[in-house]
């Protein structure tokens, strides 16, 4: 059986309930309230793989939060602000880890730069071709 290109073979999709996940919310959920308190009690007695399960869903991880750092970058060009980052770290002032943030945003300045530059010249190569 052929089908249009572009045209699902179910339009009306699989009937909920019917997938793996679907059918274990419906087995699990009559007993929801009775598997909660299980787990909790396992937890309060000493189990650590509850506690896990538990605390995971309940309370959020926690993210580290980046403190900024003042860095000056002297130099005019990409090169000589990225020659700066690396004597900052050389010097102590500058994380290794920091340095690669900073180096790979000058990256994609100069991507962008890159890009921006490109645009100029092809829109007056084409400007030049038109005009002729």
């Amino acid at each position: 059986m052929a089908f249009k290109k572009g045209q699902s073979g179910n339009p009306k999709g699989r009937p909920p309930g019917t997938t793996l996940a679907g059918k274990l919310r419906a087995a699990v959920g009559k007993d929801f309230d009775a598997i909660v308190k299980a787990v909790i009690d396992q937890a309060k007695v000493g189990d650590m793989s509850a506690a896990s399960l538990l605390l995971s869903r309940v309370v959020p991880a926690v993210k580290p939060v980046q403190e900024p750092i003042p860095v000056k970058l002297e130099g005019e060009t990409l090169t000589e602000k990225a020659g700066a980052i690396l004597d900052a770290v050389s010097r102590g002032k500058l994380s290794p880890a920091d340095a690669k943030l900073l180096l790979d945003g000058l990256a994609g300045v100069a991507k962008i730069t890159e890009i921006d530059e490109l645009t100029k010249r092809i829109e007056a190569l084409e400007a030049r071709q038109n005009g002729n």
